[in-house]
């Protein structure tokens, strides 16, 4: 199994080159600081000690999660090796002298990408053009994506299908979907008088939790949502 001290070695000459780059935990390096998306490269833990699995996040800290994510992020892509000279696919192997040259590369074309991402739009962009599935595309986080960006009326469209949706017609009695819903019903009035001060203070709310939940209060610099600059 992939050793906190394995990570640590192979990162290493990352954070010496890249001050904007942190290593939070065991796995998991953040471009800093963060605002309402982290920017985040793991390196996972295969079922193989000899092996492991690199990837990147978009994670966004406003939405109405009971908890931060911590398996998936908004937008994720793994990040691959490249083949053989026999055109054969490989994998980050940490016996295989020739690993650590390449993470550091592929790594850093990644860190490229996510500093470039510098707005919350780019990072609404990216998530679009760079997946092609569903998840992380729903009504609800478009609904919360389209406030924070101040997109009011088209927010106000997704609020129609949110309402009519399965997953609000009925309150679960307990738990995290019911905080959940609740926190998604708590949107509509605010959304429905254009009242953005109110709408901004609960993404702020929900960001601090976040924030909070996952640790990362030391390299977190809260901002302004665009909903409230265009306000």
């Amino acid at each position: 199994m992939t050793t906190a001290r394995q990570v640590r070695q192979l990162v290493r000459p990352l954070l010496e080159r890249h001050p904007d780059l942190t290593l939070v935990n065991s796995r998991t390096l953040m471009l800093v600081p963060i605002s309402h998306v982290t920017k985040e490269i793991w390196i996972d833990r295969t079922s193989s000690a000899l092996y492991f699995t690199p990837q990147w996040t978009l994670n966004p800290l406003f939405l109405p999660y009971v908890k931060p994510i911590t398996n998936a992020g908004f937008c994720w892509e793994y990040i691959y090796r490249s083949a053989d000279i026999d055109g054969q696919g490989r994998g980050w192997c940490w016996d295989d002298p020739e690993m650590p040259k390449e993470f550091i590369t592929k790594t850093e074309r990644v860190i490229k990408l996510l500093r470039g991402v510098d707005t919350l739009h780019a990072c609404r962009s990216l998530t679009e053009a760079a997946m092609d599935y569903t998840w992380g595309k729903d009504c609800f986080e478009n609904l919360v994506y389209d406030i924070a960006l101040g997109n009011l009326n088209l927010a106000r469209c997704w609020w129609q299908e949110v309402e009519a949706s399965p997953e609000l017609q009925h309150l679960p009695q307990e738990g995290p979907w019911r905080t959940w819903n609740l926190r998604i019903r708590s949107l509509g009035k605010p959304l429905m008088d254009d009242n953005r001060a109110a709408l901004a203070a609960i993404l702020h709310r929900w960001e601090r939790e976040n924030v909070a939940c996952a640790k990362v209060e030391a390299i977190w610099a809260p901002t302004p949502f665009p909903l409230e600059e265009a306000g």
